[in-house]
Formats: structure tokens, sequence, C-alpha cells
């Protein structure tokens, strides 16, 4: 009986250990390009729902994605895809087009990171990348030079039977006829912190009755998108205020900082992320918290996938000129929290002189942190101060002497500082030196009241006397 049931078990066993060798249990995973299949397309063909395609730098052609979920096409640095495949699209003008990256009739499809050279690419309709009744997110790429006979788009959103929902971000679209267009089903583009530049014919196009809004992006210009500046055009029913006052820098990085001169801004990275650094022209926010001031100087930091970060500083870099509205010691990163702008929970400033800048307002950035990485959807930061007992407006070691500062005596110095000081390069740095070296000075002084006599009488009211005969000679 023994034997017969050692037997059985052993029988099972085997059965087991065969069927699990022949079937095993599949699961989503990364496939490699071109080390598990050398192009694109195989590796879309053998891929199933979730999976991540890891693609490396080289040349690839034309790729389809239909029917699937969840998938991911991630390129490294230098990778490019160069040829088109003739695609049925058929949507508003565009009939069948020279496609090279079409989605269709799949739910969240992320392309990342592969750039796409239409410069080899011809045909009567061309486009780079096209969503058909798809939805899905486009980042941190390059479409180019996407030519046609009669029409050339660099990225669509188009609703065939239904309809396409996409985001699109951290992407340069150059050189091609329309940047970005959206026609049939409702479709959606929703574009932030792009640059859009040099396409001959729009920026941005909506041909349907869907939503193209492109906010916070980059046309080319300060003065923003044609007919309302000399940027790239666009069309009847985008939106596009705020613009960007400067292009945009997207990288990812993996321990490391991203360097956007533009915005005087540095982000560095303990992880990995795709960040985009912009800077904005405008307040898109409203009133500053209680007890801050804002100085106007407006960046936005988006990083839209946070998962893989443990900590993000960023650096905002300020001038002598931009310091001397304020004690320097003071500055303080703000951000706008989707009601007002309030003060960083983690920022301070640091005050030493570098390639040109004053110093730099620093906030780190956790998960714990107010903002959070969570919250970097596109946070917009501005430089500011918190008030302190001595006016960041005036002078502090006369407003120290006098015990207050409205006295009249200190407007004749505010108006020599506004009119003579800070309209020479000199004249700045002494301002700023003064705001540096000044208030601890201030605070002894207000604390000993002889001490603020003999100041008040024999330092600053004689050069306010001499002020007053001279404002002839200086004043405005």
């Amino acid at each position: 009986m023994k034997k017969l049931l050692s037997m059985l078990f052993g029988l099972v066993l085997l059965v087991s250990l065969v069927l699990v060798t022949a079937a095993p249990v599949a699961a989503a995973g990364i496939i490699h390009v071109p080390d598990d299949y050398s192009t694109i397309q195989a590796a879309l063909n053998a891929s199933q729902d979730g999976d991540t395609i890891m693609v490396a730098a080289g040349t690839y052609d034309a790729f389809l994605v239909q029917g699937k979920s969840n998938l991911s096409i991630i390129g490294s640095e230098g990778t490019s895809v160069i040829t088109a495949n003739l695609v049925a699209v058929g949507v508003g003008p565009i009939g069948d087009a020279q496609v090279m990256a079409a989605v269709y009739d799949s739910t969240n499809i992320n392309i990342e990171g592969i750039d796409f050279h239409g410069a080899g690419v011809s045909g009567e309709d061309v486009v780079g990348i096209a969503y058909v009744d798809s939805t899905g997110r486009i980042a941190g790429l390059t479409v180019e030079h996407v030519i046609g006979a009669a029409h050339g788009v660099g990225v669509a959103a188009l609703g065939y039977a239904g309809s396409s929902t996409v985001n699109l971000s951290g992407t340069t679209i150059e050189g091609s006829m329309i940047g970005m267009f959206v026609d049939g089903g409702g479709s959606t583009l929703e574009a932030h912190f792009n640059n859009i530049v040099d396409n001959s014919q729009f920026g941005a196009y909506n041909y349907g009755d869907g939503a193209l809004s492109a906010t916070k992006n980059w046309w080319g210009d300060a003065s923003g998108p044609y007919p309302y500046g000399t940027g790239d055009a666009i069309s009847d029913n985008v939106d596009f205020t705020p613009w960007l006052g400067a292009a945009s820098v997207t990288q990812t990085v993996t321990n490391g900082t991203v360097y956007a001169t533009d915005a005087d801004t540095e982000v560095a990275v303990t992880g990995k992320a795709t960040v985009t650094v912009s800077r904005v022209l405008d307040n898109s926010g409203g009133p500053v918290h209680t007890g801050l001031v804002a100085l106007d100087k407006y960046i936005d930091v988006y990083v839209p996938d946070a998962t893989q970060v443990t900590e993000i500083v960023i650096r905002l870099y300020y001038t002598d000129a931009e310091a001397v509205s304020a004690y320097e010691n003071y500055l303080r990163l703000l951000w706008w929290n989707g009601t007002e702008w309030a003060k960083c929970s983690e920022t301070g400033v640091d005050t030493t002189s570098s390639n040109g800048y004053s110093g730099y307002m620093w906030a780190v950035v956790t998960e714990d942190t107010t903002p959070s990485l969570a919250q970097l959807q596109g946070t917009d930061y501005d430089m500011g101060y918190m008030y302190n007992p001595l006016p960041p407006t005036g002078c502090f070691i006369a407003t120290a002497a006098y015990g207050t500062d409205t006295a009249r005596q200190l407007d004749i110095l505010r108006e020599f500082r506004d009119d003579v000081l800070l309209n020479s390069g000199l004249g700045t740095k002494l301002v700023s030196l003064y705001y540096k070296t000044s208030p601890p000075v201030a605070d002894f002084i207000s604390q000993h009241e002889i001490l603020r006599t003999i100041v008040r009488v024999g330092f600053v009211e004689p050069i306010v006397r001499a002020l007053n005969w001279t404002q002839s000679f200086w004043s405005g």
C-alpha cells in the first residue's frame, strides 16, 4: 500500500513539473530592444498588458500599437525613429498617412525618450505620433521635420470611432508644418511645458470639437504665440495663457542635476526622474501668504513620476539687483499651493556669490515636505522673503536710530538709493553689500538708547541734511 501511494505521489509530482515547465505563468515585465527583440514592433507584438519596452540607443523603424493597455515604450538617450508606416487615419483633413508611431484603440500607452526625425519621410500626409481612439502620455522627446505634400503634423490626438485623450509634456516639436493637432470625437490634448518652435503653419491647431489645452508652453518668442505674439501660430479654441518666457529644459537624470540656465535654476535629484524646468513670465496664481512678500521671479518644476526619487533640491539663483529690495538672509522659496503663495516647508538661502549670481534660494522636496514629491505636477515657485522686524525696503541703521520706519528723514535716504545708487552698477553692489551687513548692526543699535541717539545725531542726520541741500543736483 505504501509503495502504491509513493508511486502515485511521484506520478503527480512528475506531471506537475511537466505542466509548469511547458506552460509557465505569464507576468508583466520588461522587454529590451534590441537584446530581446531586434525591433520595437517585434517587442510590441510579443508584449502583454502592463509591460515596459526599454529601447537602447540607435535608429529604429516606425511602430504600431493596437489593442493594447498599460504599456510604456521608453527610449534611452540617442534613441530615434526615422521611418513611417502607411496607416489609414481618415480623420478630418488627414487621410491615409505616413505615421512614425501610431497608437490605435489602446489605453494608457506611454511613449517617452524616443526622438522622431521625419526628414527622411515623405508622403501626401505625414504624422509623427498619432493617437487614434486611444489614451496615453508623450514625454521627454523630440518630434522634428514632419512635412507632407498636403499635411505634416508632429503630434495628433484623433477620434475615428471614439476619442483620444493625450498628455504631452517635456517635448520639443519643431520644423514641422503643424506642431500639435486635435480632431474628432471630442478628443483632448493636454500639452504643457513643451517647446513648440519653427513650425511653418501652426504650432497648435484645434480642428474639431475637442479641447487643446496648451498653457505654459514656449512658442519660440517671449511675446507668445501668433497672432498674440510673434511665436508659432495657433488656431481658434486653443487655451495658451500663460505661456513660458523661455524654452523649457527636460532631462532624465539618475542621482544628477538638471541645469536650466534660462530659468536661473538647478534641480538636483536623488534617485531617477524626468524633470522639466521652465521660466514663467507672469504670476499664474494669486496673492501671497500673510507675512510673505513675493519678488515676481517665477519658475515651474514638473516631475510627472517621482516614484523612484527620495529627494529633490530646487535652487533658484538671484542677482545683486534682484536682492537689493529685500534683506538677503530672509529670502525664501515660495510655492503656489492652489490657493495662495506659501513658504516651502524646508527652504533657506545661500548668500555665497558665484558665476555672476549673488546667491540662491533652495527648497528640499521629499514625500514628507510641503510641497511633496507627489505635488511636483507643474508646481510654480517664486522668489520671496519673510517679513522681519526691520523693514526690507528701507535703511536698517537709520530705522534703528529713529526707532521707526516712517520717520520723514528716511524718505530722502530711500529716494537717493532708488534714484542714484540703484541706477549704477557700483551703487547696486554697495546697496547689496549694505543689506548683507547692516541688519545685525542695526539690531544692536536698536537695543541701546544712548547708541541710537549718537548714531542719529552724529551720523544719520548730517547725511540727511547733505542730501536735502544737494537734492536738486541728483534728484530725477
